[in-house]
């Protein structure tokens, strides 16, 4: 029994301290994107998540370590929520009016974590390079994702390198839109930017 009670425990130990990390890592996003990256320090972050500094030590070693968690967390969170949208789309139009729906309701729904990141990003050099190696990560991405339509027929031809860099920009073009015009339709605004790409595909 003395084995069991020890792997229980050690569970109980594991559930905790990953909610509290959940815990810290949100109250540092929401401390970016308040105060911004320069002020956005472990006292700070402690008393918006109503704990000690200490503990955020024992969790994240310094603060650009916790920094780069908000950063992966909030890239992975828009990750999961777009590929469990796009999976099961019948056809690479769906699959791309799905991909840009999808993103337009994703900033829509969390304005703190993508202001965080953009102040992040701006701030910080490293943070920065690891942006700008998912931007191009994402580019890529986007690129097969057209060229696999040409190659079943259902795209036109075009260099999908280009039809890629358009729509990243019009989807951060959309980032800004939504932050500066908070009262946009946004299912309509969503709708309007897949028929333009889906459009220019077919």
């Amino acid at each position: 029994m003395q084995p069991e009670n020890e792997r229980d425990r050690q569970e109980r130990r594991s559930f905790i301290e990953e909610a509290r990390r959940r815990q810290i890592i949100e109250a540092a996003i929401e401390t970016v994107a308040e105060l911004g990256y320069a002020k956005a320090s472990f006292a700070r972050i402690a008393k918006r998540a109503g704990i000690s500094a200490g503990l955020i030590s024992y969790h994240f070693a310094h603060r650009e370590e916790l920094i780069n968690q908000v950063l992966v967390t909030v890239h992975e969170s828009m990750d999961a929520d777009l590929s469990a949208k796009i999976e099961g789309s019948a056809s690479h139009a769906a699959s791309l009016r799905t991909l840009i729906e999808g993103y337009v309701h994703y900033c829509a729904a969390h304005p703190t974590e993508l202001i965080a990141i953009s102040r992040i990003a701006a701030s910080a050099p490293e943070a920065r390079e690891w942006s700008e190696r998912q931007r191009e990560a994402t580019l890529g991405e986007m690129e097969d994702m057209f060229r696999g339509g040409q190659e079943s027929g259902e795209y036109r031809r075009f260099e999908p390198r280009v039809m890629a860099l358009s729509l990243m920009s019009a989807l951060e073009a959309a980032t800004r839109e939504l932050f500066e015009r908070p009262d946009t339709d946004v299912a309509a605004f969503a709708t309007e930017l897949a028929d333009v790409f889906v459009h220019a595909a077919r």
